[in-house]
């Protein structure tokens, strides 16, 4: 039998001082947080060695972190992640990669790893974790559980190490849709609008990237999708995706450098091949690219914003493949890497919020799972249209 254990880098037992049991919305429910959220008197260690030995003990937990105490949830851990938050897989050159519930021969997903593998392993009901650029849509298509990413700014993320500042934002797992709705109700503002969503566009484009096992895995989900909701199909083009992958690249490179290059020169870390990498690739961006970065973005948000009608939804695969084998080589995964950003980006370059569903397969399939990504400010709305949709799952 597997030991799932070791998806966790400490357990823990901490409970709100002044919440009485029983009249709290998540009382009785344990969960873990992602080694870059603040636990008071514990290091986060941001997945990487010389940085948890060059950085001290939180002196307070993250705010996010008291809140969920305060609704009575009972703090049960802390969770391996991918070095510096700076890889989508779940393989840690240096801490190793906690092993997949769903697919034991197959990667987790990351950056947020150790919490998608806790919540589909049943060592925590719900889980936090961080999300940059998928990182917490690609561990919960590939463990088979839901995963939720906020809209950007909907939650502080003071108390939480940064990779890439308008980019990052907190997002959550949980086995179960209702669990992962009952935490946002703890967490997140409330919408800006009451009406639900009830029209979806699918993206053609993202599903074009889609092999042919996962093409045909989407297909009753899509149907689904038609049953839920009003369908019809928008497309932005391919000189769009190549720009916008151009650019997200170096704006997200940039910030990167700017949080973590101090600490880099300084401390000189050894990390692993592929954050090594992006990390030597984000010392080069210079401050024009950051600048034709943002210039893209702002223009671009008009276009996207157009899209989206006042209860619309976009529809897009989670990944566009299962998730890939441990023996797969380094060339090989970079290459699905590059083709699921087509399926990230868009939620994360534009601040909004996305949810995966996960999908129903046959004995022994990975997983695979479908998303819906929602206008800015609509995140609770949008926890509601999944209900929907995952209860015709």
């Amino acid at each position: 039998m597997v030991d799932h254990s070791s998806a966790l880098t400490i357990r823990l037992d901490v409970r709100s001082p002044t919440q009485a049991v029983g009249d709290a919305p998540l009382t009785g429910k344990g969960f873990v947080v992602k080694e870059n959220i603040d636990v008071e008197g514990h290091v986060s260690t941001n997945g990487q060695p010389t940085w948890a030995a060059t950085h001290a003990p939180a002196g307070m937990n993250a705010p996010v972190v008291d809140r969920l105490l305060a609704a009575g949830a009972r703090l049960a851990g802390k969770a391996h992640m991918d070095e510096m938050a700076y890889s989508l897989l779940g393989a840690n050159a240096r801490y190793g990669t906690p092993v997949n519930p769903a697919a034991p021969d197959r990667h987790p997903g990351g950056s947020s790893s150790g919490s998608a593998v806790a919540v589909a392993a049943g060592l925590a009901d719900f889980a936090l974790g961080t999300d940059t650029a998928g990182s917490c849509r690609a561990p919960a298509a590939f463990c088979g559980i839901f995963g939720f990413r906020s809209s950007h700014g909907a939650i502080s993320v003071n108390g939480v190490v940064p990779l890439a500042e308008s980019l990052d934002v907190l997002g959550w797992f949980a086995r179960d849709v209702d669990l992962l709705a009952r935490v946002g109700d703890v967490l997140l503002p409330r919408d800006l609008s009451g009406d639900a969503l009830d029209e979806a566009a699918i993206l053609p484009e993202a599903f074009a990237q889609c092999d042919e096992e996962t093409r045909a895995a989407m297909e009753p989900a899509r149907a689904a999708v038609a049953q839920n909701f009003a369908c019809r199909e928008a497309a932005l083009g391919e000189a769009f995706w190549t720009e916008s992958l151009r650019h997200f690249r170096n704006l997200q490179a940039y910030e990167a450098w700017r949080a973590h290059g101090a600490w880099i020169a300084a401390a000189k870390p050894n990390f692993g091949p592929g954050v090594a990498g992006r990390f030597d690739y984000a010392a080069t961006v210079t401050p024009a690219a950051k600048a034709e970065a943002d210039a893209f973005r702002s223009a671009a948000r008009a276009r996207v914003a157009a899209m989206f009608g006042p209860k619309t939804l976009l529809v897009v695969p989670t990944t566009p493949f299962v998730s890939p084998l441990l023996t797969e080589g380094e060339e090989e995964l970079d290459r699905k890497r590059y083709l699921m950003f087509r399926t990230f980006l868009f939620a994360s370059f534009f601040g909004l919020p996305q949810i995966s569903v996960p999908l129903s397969r046959p004995a022994g399939a990975p997983p695979l799972g479908i998303s819906l990504i929602g206008p800015r400010w609509s995140d609770r709305r949008l926890i509601a249209a999944a209900r929907g949709l995952a209860e015709r799952l």
